[in-house]
């Protein structure tokens, strides 16, 4: 059965070439049956008025499209920086283990890799496959019970109890903010909406008549690779950790690297 996220299955150049051939393809239909039904000479006499409603809905549907594309783009930055920030949390929890007392330091640098091992290969491919997996919550649950044993411990490790915690609380906010924007996309209404909405500019521009049909078809194809053409920029942005512009596990790969770096 076809699912509208299968799109996320193939290259992103794939998906704009097979939805520009078919907006073109649409196009060109639509304007033979119009032609059938209604001459070119009788829409060549209501040109003034069908231009001027025209204008209104392509300008309607161009405001609309830039939202959703801007909304999409805002959504795309917000994941990746907050996926940089839950990498920079990780570094920041390393760095403070470093300075508490043997044995603890040794489980606190352990959990911690552990946790970064599940994020780049559990997590990571879970999101690319549209779905959250919470496989680094067993890891950071322990790393709070170790930060919690140094509350109970000498005095000297107060004070790097309390800079252990504050990192965790920092890291565990960061990682929501991650797995929000894994689950955050484009709601279903507002994809209904670009489709219909772009199938009706189209559709309204063979109401224009022309007396060229190459000329015509020609001006509603490029009108329709326009507006695909914004459609794929969506499509490749609505999912930040999916398709070909994802999100990569860059700054946690870095990290790890960081972690194994002997001394």
């Amino acid at each position: 059965m076809m699912r509208p996220d299968m799109v996320y299955q193939y290259p992103i150049w794939a998906v704009g070439v097979s939805l520009a051939i078919i907006a073109v393809i649409g196009t060109i239909l639509l304007e033979f049956v119009m032609r059938r039904l209604v001459s070119p000479t009788v829409r060549l006499q209501h040109n003034e008025i069908a231009a001027a409603i025209f204008s209104i809905i392509g300008v309607t549907y161009a405001v609309l499209l830039a939202f959703v594309a801007m909304l999409a783009w805002e959504g795309f930055n917000k994941a990746k920086a907050a996926s940089y920030m839950e990498a920079v949390q990780v570094m920041d929890v390393f760095r403070t283990a470093n300075t508490v007392s043997e044995p603890t330091r040794t489980n606190l640098i352990d959990d911690l890799s552990r946790y970064t091992v599940a994020v780049i290969a559990t997590e990571w491919p879970a999101q690319a496959e549209g779905h959250v997996a919470r496989a680094g919550d067993e890891y950071i649950a322990r790393l709070d019970r170790l930060a919690a044993g140094l509350r109970s411990a000498s005095q000297s490790d107060a004070g790097d109890y309390m800079l252990l915690v504050q990192s965790m609380t920092r890291l565990r906010d960061a990682r929501q903010e991650r797995l929000l924007a894994a689950e955050t996309t484009i709601p279903g209404i507002v994809w209904f909406v670009l489709i219909v909405g772009g199938a009706i500019t189209i559709a309204f521009g063979s109401f224009l008549g022309s007396p060229s049909v190459r000329m015509h078809l020609c001006m509603c194809s490029l009108l329709a690779v326009s507006g695909v053409l914004v459609l794929v920029l969506i499509i490749a942005l609505s999912n930040p950790f999916r398709g070909d512009f994802r999100v990569s596990t860059a700054p946690f790969d870095y990290v790890l690297s960081q972690m194994a770096r002997p001394g």
